[in-house]
């Protein structure tokens, strides 16, 4: 795998959304698709009934997940291990997120680190007794409810995506003008100081079903890529995956050596929505196949590549065709890992190394079909 370290620029075709008044609580979530006329926030006159809403909103939640433990059937099993392994890898998960000060993802590692102590529960016969729960969370939400005052609707004044809050980069860059953009254009978008924020900018919508991830690298850090090509991207910093994104276009400047790198993108979720100037990693180059010892890899009397396997008390000659070469071993493939239809109708599969076959690393002469001891 070949990887490169960049600063990305997300870029979005957004629109403010103002509101007057204060106390605001967003009606839906990060991301969230909506229409024209639809609610997107509320404003509450006091901070109380706005704290009440949001402690509203996780008893519903907490409600909805205790009533679905309540319709499982309890299914005893001997073997706990992939719990216990579920549960460490949850707990270190959680741990780290802790550790790192991301809280707006707390909740949900919480929140998986207590389904996996629920499962190992009901799968060793434990019977969970919810019902004083459900009813303390029920009589909670209806004091709160009495308790909350009025409020006005936000809303959306579009269709998009919907994002809570403002960071001051919207619109940095020309969104519909992309392929205009230019190294310089980036260069200051990456410098630039974020705009003022008001206090009656309460969210943004994302119009456009693409939007783009702009950095500056070397020209010959990217001679693998190509317009139109897709490619791997990640984000260590953040809570966001691995995403798949195209090369939209590639701008190159000789007289520098720099190249301006511009993807696209169509995926959209809460974490993705609040990226905007992140360190990135680019997959470049990714090879798939079959790891061998190069001390294994020998040609027959036909100058073909391969290694000789062990087929029962037999040595068999078996192909591979090498994609990487490393110091001590390389990746192979075959045509049906490529899956070439064209090669694969003229060989067969028995031709061609395995994944259960047994090579040998060391010895001395070596043919097809010499029996072994």
């Amino acid at each position: 795998k070949k990887t490169l370290n960049v600063d990305m620029l997300i870029v979005r075709d957004e629109k403010i959304i103002t509101a007057s008044g204060s106390n605001i609580v967003s009606a839906v979530g990060d991301s969230t698709r909506v229409g024209v006329n639809d609610t997107v926030a509320y404003s509450f006159s006091d901070s109380v009934s706005a704290g009440n809403i949001l402690r509203m909103r996780e008893i519903t939640e907490e409600l909805d997940y205790y009533s679905a433990l309540l319709n499982q059937s309890v299914s005893i099993s001997g073997d706990t291990t992939a719990h216990d392994n579920r549960i460490m890898k949850d707990l270190f998960d959680f741990s780290a997120m802790v550790d790192s000060g991301d809280f707006a993802v707390l909740r949900k590692s919480e929140a998986e680190l207590r389904d996996a102590i629920t499962s190992k529960q009901t799968a060793t016969g434990i019977r969970l007794e919810l019902s004083d729960i459900i009813t303390e969370l029920e009589n909670e939400y209806a004091a709160l409810k009495s308790q909350t005052g009025k409020y006005n609707e936000i809303k959306s004044g579009g269709t998009g995506y919907y994002i809570s809050g403002v960071d001051g980069y919207e619109n940095i860059l020309d969104y519909d003008n992309v392929d205009s953009w230019k190294i310089e254009d980036v260069e200051a978008a990456f410098s630039a100081e974020p705009a003022d924020v008001s206090a009656n900018q309460i969210g943004r919508l994302v119009h456009g079903y693409y939007w783009y991830l702009a950095c500056i690298v070397d020209t010959n850090q990217i001679n693998t890529l190509r317009e139109g090509r897709r490619r791997t991207i990640s984000f260590p910093d953040s809570s966001v995956g691995d995403i798949s994104a195209t090369v939209r276009m590639i701008r190159s400047d000789v007289s520098t050596g720099r190249s301006l790198l511009v993807f696209e993108c169509n995926t959209m979720n809460e974490d993705l929505s609040t990226l905007r100037n992140e360190r990135a990693v680019i997959i470049l180059e990714e090879i798939s196949g079959y790891r061998v010892d190069n001390r294994a890899i020998r040609s027959d009397e036909n100058n073909e590549v391969g290694v000789y396997v062990v087929k029962g008390s037999v040595m068999r000659f078996k192909k591979l065709e090498i994609a990487y070469t490393g110091d001590e071993y390389s990746i192979v493939t075959t045509p049906f890992l490529r899956n070439d239809d064209e090669k694969m109708q003229k060989v067969s599969k028995s031709d061609y190394i395995g994944v259960f076959d047994e090579y040998i690393v060391d010895g001395q002469d070596l043919y097809d079909g010499k029996i072994i001891n």
